[in-house]
């Protein structure tokens, strides 16, 4: 049996046309049942909003995009967080294991053959708990037909199995107090990807309200694995700054085809330290934790400790205006 996929939509008619179409165009499409969760009405929401998840409703309307279509309609918002964890719950339950989309991802061509064909594969490994169609623009892949196992979560079209799915539970709290330094730096992929866990802390704060990381540190309590393609098999259309949770990326956005087809995967479960260096290398470049961008950071910091204050100390003084005078001579 196929797994049923899942998408997430609310107010954004254009993201959710282009999802819909390149689903209805994906390989399996027309065996596969769609179930579409579409948020609802904010109290006090403005005309604006409301029309645009008017649109978005009749776009999910217009056709049957896949085998078979299945809508819910929220009449309330409930956010993203509470929409998928209930969703997936729902649909997971009933059908033992789940492809899921948002409204902003675009999938490629043999992205649903890939999803089941490692749904089935690994469905009696429990060790693995998640299958993610998304990796990072990383250069120079040589194997782009190939999936590997990491620890690290990427939920931009992804599955996983209902008793794996059991495990998951939403409490920063808890984390917060569980959580040791060692565990912190591996949880923050050994401290190249520093903002992993600073999630949790804005979740407890209130600053934001997500769902994904509380997956991660599900699979990262129970020591489970991942499994992604060598290269993506999807794009996410989302940094645009219309969505909730995302804003500019560009160091995210996909330039490469997506229509690659999986036709090897690890039967080793453990992880590929070779393909997951290379993404610990990327994380690096991107938050500068490189050699040159530790030293670009020393000296910012140096300039902020320093220069700052005897700037703020001339200008007390005043004398900076005429130093800066003086020295544009």
């Amino acid at each position: 049996m196929l797994a049923p996929v899942i998408l997430f939509c609310y107010n954004r008619p254009k993201h959710t046309q282009k999802t819909l179409d390149a689903l209805s165009k994906a390989n399996l499409a027309t065996n596969t049942t769609l179930f579409i969760f579409a948020d609802g009405i904010r109290e006090n929401d403005s005309q604006e909003n409301i029309s645009k998840i008017q649109k978005t409703r009749n776009i999910i309307k217009e056709k049957k995009w896949c085998k078979e279509t299945i809508i819910f309609e929220k009449e309330k918002n409930e956010g993203l967080a509470k929409s998928i964890i209930e969703g997936v719950t729902k649909i997971i339950n009933e059908y033992g294991k789940v492809i899921v989309l948002e409204d902003d991802i675009v999938i490629g061509k043999y992205f649903l053959e890939y999803m089941n064909d490692a749904l089935n594969k690994y469905e009696t490994e429990k060790k693995v708990f998640h299958i993610t169609g998304f990796r990072a623009p990383i250069k120079k892949i040589k194997n782009k037909n190939n999936a590997f196992f990491y620890p690290k979560m990427d939920c931009w079209g992804w599955g996983t199995w209902s008793d794996r799915w059991n495990y998951f539970e939403k409490n920063p709290a808890k984390l917060l107090n569980h959580f040791t330094k060692s565990m912190i730096k591996k949880f923050n992929v050994d401290n190249t990807d520093p903002g992993m866990f600073c999630q949790i802390q804005d979740n407890y704060l209130g600053k934001i309200n997500t769902w994904a990381i509380f997956w991660y540190a599900t699979i990262f309590l129970q020591n489970g694995l991942c499994l992604s393609p060598t290269t993506s098999l999807v794009k996410n259309i989302g940094f645009d700054n219309t969505g909730v949770h995302c804003g500019k990326a560009d160091h995210l956005e996909i330039q490469d085809s997506i229509d690659y087809k999986i036709d090897s995967f690890p039967t080793s479960i453990k992880i590929d330290k070779k393909e997951f260096n290379k993404n610990k290398k990327y994380n690096k470049k991107v938050h500068n934790k490189t050699f040159l961008g530790i030293l670009k950071n020393f000296f910012y910091k140096l300039r902020k400790f320093i220069l700052f204050p005897i700037k703020f100390f001339l200008k007390k003084i005043g004398i900076f205006e005429k130093i800066k005078t003086l020295l544009k001579r």
